[in-house]
């Protein structure tokens, strides 16, 4: 046999293995010689046993065992159980902004790892999930430059843009370049974030958000980030959980009342840690979060489940708010 063709059948033989067989699920010699064959390669029962044995010198994880009359291999040792494939699965699926053929791509080299279950988790995947996507296709590419230049403390410029009804991108400031100090990627609600200082006073805790999906043109510069960047870099590690959706706003400490059936609300969007306690027989919790018409938006969905106690300031805030969105449509005479 000409050794290259020796070389290749080697490697598919591994692939096979890798890919089709699990302790539960193991391939016979008879099986072997069929998937080789349909890749054109020729082999005989022969050769197999000796290629097996060659894997197993040299450290593949190769089991065997003789079942009826035939000798039967599979791979046993596997990186990441089936349950621990899905969840890996399911996080891409459920990741807005990872474009959908982005998105097939991975889940095809995730699959893999589950072995001879992966059509079964293939299929799951394709029927499980109805997530909208976004369409930035550089988005491996932002990410690998952002992830680059914050551990190496650079700046990075970048443009910015928003899609119109026609999703057509539409630059921000006639395609302004951006000239930013990043410090932090973040995920939210499915979307990735870049967290950058801005010493400005009008950005609250001089922090200022950029979704990744809505950027182009990133570059890593060789300028460094500042000493006061450097600084608060170190300080926003808590600064995800004060983030309320990632929209601007100052930064309050809010004590929210609530019904009892109201309080896996509160865990699911301040997290578990959230303590709760009781005062005049109701549910409250200090909970610290950006006003913000995102954080008014979210609250009127419990009316008369969930309200602002304290402080005052903040109270009158949601009331304006409510009363503003009310008087639009008064306004305009809407029945």
């Amino acid at each position: 046999m000409d050794p290259k063709i020796q070389k290749i059948k080697l490697l598919k033989m591994w692939e096979i293995l890798h890919r089709k067989t699990d302790e539960l699920k193991p391939i016979t010699t008879q099986e072997i010689l069929e998937e080789l064959s349909n890749l054109n390669i020729k082999a005989d029962r022969h050769t197999i046993y000796s290629d097996i044995d060659t894997m197993i010198q040299w450290g593949y994880e190769v089991k065997r065992e003789k079942r009826g009359k035939d000798m039967c291999y599979w791979v046993e040792k596997r990186e990441f159980d089936i349950p621990e494939v899905k969840l890996i699965m399911d996080a891409v699926e459920a990741s807005k902004f990872i474009p959908q053929d982005k998105t097939d791509e991975l889940l095809n080299k995730i699959a893999d790892l589950g072995g001879s279950a992966r059509g079964q988790l293939l299929k799951r995947s394709a029927r499980n999930f109805n997530i909208v996507k976004h369409s930035n296709s550089d988005i491996y590419k932002i990410i690998d430059v952002l992830e680059r230049a914050i551990e190496r403390r650079r700046k990075v410029k970048f443009r910015y843009f928003d899609l119109n009804a026609n999703k057509e991108r539409k630059y921000r400031h006639d395609k302004q370049i951006y000239m930013e100090e990043p410090l932090a990627l973040i995920i939210n609600d499915g979307n990735y974030y870049l967290i950058c200082y801005r010493p400005e006073p009008e950005y609250t805790d001089h922090v200022k958000i950029f979704r990744l999906d809505r950027m182009s043109d990133v570059i890593e510069t060789v300028e460094d980030i500042s000493p006061n960047a450097t600084s608060s870099a170190e300080l926003i590690q808590d600064y995800p959980k004060q983030v309320f959706k990632m929209y601007g706003g100052e930064t309050s400490s809010v004590t929210l009342g609530f019904d009892e059936n109201m309080i896996g609300v509160i865990f699911n969007k301040f997290g578990e840690d959230t303590v709760i306690r009781n005062m005049e027989g109701k549910n409250v919790a200090d909970v610290t979060v950006q006003l913000s018409p995102t954080f008014w938006g979210w609250l009127t969905q419990f009316p008369g489940q969930m309200k602002i106690i304290a402080p005052d300031k903040v109270r009158q805030q949601y009331i304006a708010f409510t009363k503003s969105a009310i008087e639009q449509y008064d306004e305009e005479n809407i029945p």
